[in-house]
Parts: C-alpha cells; sequence; structure tokens
C-alpha cells in the first residue's frame, strides 16, 4: 500500500509544472500523468532486451522487449521497473538487478530496463525526472518516469578502465558548438571477439551542464551475431538512454554521423546514416543545451577486451566538419588520446594519426 501511494505521489506533481513552457512549439503542460494503479499480481520478471515501442508487449526481435505505445515507464527506488499504459494500469513489472546488463557507449553498463529504444521520427523532452516522447503529430507515444538517483542500479561514467575505455581518440574541447559531422568506412571485424565483449566506433559532442550527456552516432561490433550495427544513441550517464533503430551494416560501408541542434524545435538531431544501402538511425532529445567547454571527439571504445585479437582493424575518420549556427569553427585542434588502463597488449598498436588538423584522423589498431 506504501508502494501504491509513493507511485501516485510521485506523478501527481506535474514534471513540467514548475517549468510551464512551450518549447519548439509543444505545449508540454498539455501532456498529465494520470495516477498509476499497481498491481500486486504481476509477477516481477527479469527481460534480456532494451525495451522497444511496439504493438504489443512481448520479446521481439533479439535484443529488444517491445512495450506498447503511450506507455508509462516508472524506474522506482526499489530496483524495479514498473510498465503501466496511457490510463496508468499496470501491464509488466521487470527487475532491474535480474535483467540483462548492457555496455553503452557513455562508458556505463546498466539494466536494459533503462535503454529505451525509440522511433526515429519521434522528439524527447526532457523535463525533471519525466522524459516526454512525442511522434511528429504530437502524440505523446513514451514518458519515462526516473524516481530518483537512489534508483540507479549502476555506477557512474568514468573514462577508467573498469573492463571498458575509450582505447583511443582525437579530441578538443569547444565553446558553443553546434554541429559535428564526421565519415568513415566501416572497418574489418575484431578477429575474435567473444560474446560478453563489445566494440564500439563513433563521434560524440559531450555537454556538462547541467549534467554529463552524450550525443552519439554509433557502431558496434556484435559478437553474438557477428556482425556491424549501428545506433543514434542519446546518452545519459546518470540514468535513461534513448536510442533509434538499429541498422546492420558491413565492412566497407560508408558511415555519416551527423550531430547538430535544430533551432526551431530546440533539440539536438542524432542521425548515423549507412550511404552505402540508404539505411539511418536516429534519436532527438533535448537533454542539454549548446554550451561552452563541450567535448569532440571521434574515438574507439573497448569492453572486456583483454588481447589485440579484440579489436577491429583501422578506421580512417574524414571530412570532419564543426560549425556554429552553420558557420564553420576556426579554432578546432585535435589531440590524440589514449587509455592508461587498458590492457597493454592493446595500446602498444594503437596509434592516432592526425592526417588533416582537424578534419581527417585514423585511428590505428593491431589488425
Amino acid at each position: 500500500m506504501l508502494l501504491t501511494v509513493l507511485l501516485v505521489n510521485m506523478v501527481l506533481v506535474p514534471a513540467v509544472s514548475a517549468e510551464a513552457e512551450v518549447t519548439g512549439g509543444v505545449d508540454l503542460d498539455q501532456y498529465t500523468i494520470p495516477n498509476l494503479k499497481m498491481d500486486r499480481s504481476i509477477e516481477t520478471i527479469a527481460i534480456s532486451g532494451i525495451l522497444s515501442l511496439q504493438g504489443e508487449p512481448d520479446k521481439t526481435e533479439s535484443g529488444t522487449y517491445g512495450i506498447p505505445f503511450g506507455s508509462i515507464v516508472f524506474h522506482a527506488a526499489d530496483g524495479i521497473t514498473r510498465i503501466f499504459d496511457k490510463d496508468g494500469d499496470q501491464l509488466l513489472s521487470i527487475s532491474d538487478e535480474r535483467s540483462e546488463k548492457i555496455p553503452t557507449p557513455a562508458g556505463v553498463e546498466k539494466p536494459c530496463t533503462w535503454v529505451h529504444q525509440i522511433p526515429d521520427d519521434s522528439r524527447a523532452y526532457y523535463r525533471g525526472d519525466t522524459i516526454f516522447v512525442l511522434d511528429p503529430a504530437g502524440e505523446l507515444i513514451l514518458r519515462v518516469i526516473n524516481e530518483g538517483t537512489a534508483s540507479k542500479p549502476y555506477p557512474e561514467s568514468t573514462r577508467g578502465w573498469t573492463g571498458h575505455d575509450w582505447l583511443e581518440s582525437a579530441e578538443d574541447y569547444l565553446n558553443g558548438i553546434t554541429e559535428y559531422t564526421a565519415y568513415w568506412t566501416v572497418p574489418s571485424a575484431p578477429p575474435s571477439l567473444e560474446v560478453g565483449e563489445m566494440i564500439y566506433l563513433f563521434n560524440v559532442i559531450q555537454g556538462n551542464t547541467p549534467s554529463p550527456y552524450l550525443l552519439q552516432p554509433v557502431i558496434r561490433y556484435n559478437p553474438q551475431q557477428q556482425r556491424w550495427e549501428g545506433q543514434a544513441w542519446g546518452c545519459d550517464p546518470d540514468g535513461t538512454d534513448l536510442i533509434g533503430s538499429t541498422i546492420v551494416l558491413n565492412t566497407g560501408d560508408t558511415m555519416e554521423g551527423r550531430i547538430y541542434w535544430d533551432g526551431v524545435r530546440n533539440l539536438w538531431i542524432v542521425t548515423l546514416e549507412d550511404r552505402t544501402t540508404g539505411q539511418s538511425s536516429v534519436v532527438a532529445p533535448d537533454s542539454i543545451q549548446p554550451q561552452s567547454n563541450c567535448l569532440v571527439a571521434c574515438a574507439l571504445e573497448g569492453w572486456y577486451v583483454d588481447d589485440s585479437t579484440d579489436v577491429p582493424g583501422d578506421t580512417r575518420f574524414y571530412s570532419m566538419s564543426y560549425k556554429v549556427y552553420g558557420v564553420p569553427m576556426m579554432n578546432v585542434h585535435l589531440e590524440p588520446w589514449y587509455s592508461s588502463f587498458a590492457p597493454q597488449e592493446i595500446i602498444d598498436q594503437c596509434f592516432v594519426e592526425i592526417i588533416q588538423n582537424p578534419y581527417q584522423v585514423k585511428l590505428h589498431t593491431a589488425n
């Protein structure tokens, strides 16, 4: 009974009421949150896939677990993620601790319940402890509520080897950047990456106000499927991650990773496009504003890799551009960076070659 009262009280205080505003032409105050009615008869389960909007709740394609459009996802302090329908009736009860853990490109491993795949044409607005996800017509298709930091079942992000790290990167800190585009070719696969290990390649803008948030067009090598995959990520190291659709890639495909601020709708657009096949993945959050001292980088990240057979072939990032509201930035100077914590066998073979600063960089590996 106490938890039911807690859930009701939590959502009866509208997450947007303190900021009653129109954002990008959207009046968020119109989206009221119903009373959430907990059903104690629902068994708490564990899942092995990220939460994805589908027609009916159930396991769908590999790596995702479907929840209905209009769902309300409530991350409670007791470590249970509860899914409610749009009217506040409970559909699912999921254990964060027992569910599969996902290594994210923000450097945080978190339960798959805290990673949400949303449609590529949707928009995500962050207000207080609630994320409102809207379709192009302004229809509310998902609400995600985080009861508080006490509910976080994972450590905060660090760039230091605790089984994961950026292995090598070319990076700089820029003030006010609103667009960063990079091209690269999908490299050869790691010779012997095993299930449980992960490789990510991406370009990124990271802001830190009001809290760290990473905007990343990402490709990853999936050892379980033995293939390259791509997704657009909006990564919150301290909360919920939002990602676009998953696209399947091939070695040799030309990728475009574009991150830009849409000043009309007041949100970021993160796009990963396979220029060879025409497939794309998009996520559009307003999680942070354009700001000073943003990290920009192109990077190779490894999870639980232990020798040189776990890394891919060399990757050349090229035709990179950096803009402030459409105007090219002239003060960008990329510097090499290497992990001080990853296995030395891997780092000894890494080399960040600045071919044309800041437009072309090659990340060399042993392969």
